[in-house]
């Protein structure tokens, strides 16, 4: 009898299993149908095209410069005698800094002056005896020839000479310096590294529709990183007339008022304050290209349309509408990873 049972058992099991796979084949096949449906429809978000109040004031930050800085080289040739101004001391322009051995030019100035004093007798002299026969034509001229070199040859010593007295061409601090007592200098080598801090600038890079606002002279409010309870004014000195790579171009800001706690290459917050305006805000996410040659896709009878627009940048993440999209439309701002011109689309709620 029980050997009779247990073979009615596996067939009974056997048939179970069977029954359940076959159920859950059905079921699958209708999710995957159910599936295949959904995916015809690719899920979006959109934003409606609208004109809204946006405020022109913004904040950016950057960096500050010296108003000058430079690396003064060497015009003359000789070891170095004297150093009179050293690292971190202040240089006025026209300050001597270091003064090179000047002996050798020295003794050829007196030369050659002696021999121009001689030129300068000699010439009197035979102009006085010319239209005589006491001299040719050719003698005067040759003398006259050699005063005249005479007088180029003490110029040129003479700025040689100068060359060895070296002054800053600019007021500031010497920042840096490459020389000591007994370096041998020819011409174009470094001596020493001048900036000029008064005034410091604040140079930030801002967006299209932002540099179109900004004009020379306009007042800014400046908060440095490193004094955040103090706040400096400044006035917009330049404005760049070209954009870089990114469309962002370069503003500086002069300080009206310093502080000796900030430094060139320090970071500070510039604050831009204008009037607000309405105008047609979308969001960045929703190009499809990059910013140069920007598309959008809108939402039109359940399908997705390609449209070129016009826009400028408000700082990085606004966008301003200039053309190609009129009030009420529906722009697509989401699920744009593989949706093609004139797929059918859903919008999320």
């Amino acid at each position: 009898m029980k050997k009779l049972i247990t073979p009615l058992v596996i067939v009974f099991l056997a048939a179970v299993i069977g029954f359940t796979l076959f159920n859950n084949k059905q079921e699958m096949g209708v999710k995957a149908e159910q599936a295949m449906k959904t995916s015809e429809y690719i899920p979006v978000r959109t934003q409606v095209v609208a004109k809204t109040s946006n405020s022109l004031s913004f904040m950016t930050n950057g960096s500050f410069i010296p108003s000058q800085e430079l690396i003064l080289k060497s015009e003359g040739n000789g070891k170095v005698v004297r150093i009179l101004k050293d690292k971190g001391d202040y240089v006025k322009k026209g300050d001597v800094i270091a003064r090179l051995d000047d002996e050798i030019l020295q003794a050829e100035l007196s030369i050659a002056e002696t021999i121009f004093s001689q030129y300068t007798r000699d010439l009197g002299r035979y102009e006085n005896l010319a239209g005589t026969e006491a001299i040719t034509e050719k003698q005067l001229e040759e003398i006259q020839n050699a005063h005249t070199m005479g007088a180029s040859e003490i110029k040129m010593i003479k700025r040689r000479l100068s060359n060895t007295v070296i002054t800053a061409p600019i007021s500031g601090y010497i920042n840096e310096d490459f020389i000591e007592i007994g370096t041998l200098l020819n011409p174009g080598m470094d001596v020493v590294e001048i900036v000029n801090v008064n005034p410091l600038k604040l140079v930030v890079q801002v967006a299209e529709m932002e540099i179109a606002n900004i004009k020379v002279g306009d007042e800014v409010q400046v908060k440095v990183g490193v004094i955040p309870d103090q706040q400096f004014s400044g006035k917009v000195s330049f404005t760049s007339s070209k954009g870089d790579a990114s469309l962002k171009y370069q503003v500086e800001i002069e300080l009206k008022e310093t502080s000796e706690k900030i430094k060139p290459g320090m970071f500070a917050y510039a604050t831009f304050d204008y009037p607000a305006q309405d105008a047609i805000l979308i969001e960045r996410t929703s190009l499809v290209r990059g910013v140069k040659n920007p598309e959008v896709y809108t939402l039109e009878n359940g399908k997705a349309v390609l449209k070129k627009i016009k826009i400028s940048q408000l700082g990085d993440n606004k966008l301003m509408l200039l053309d190609g999209l009129n009030i009420g439309e529906k722009v697509i701002t989401s699920g744009l990873i593989n949706l093609k011109d004139g797929m059918a689309v859903t919008e999320l709620q």
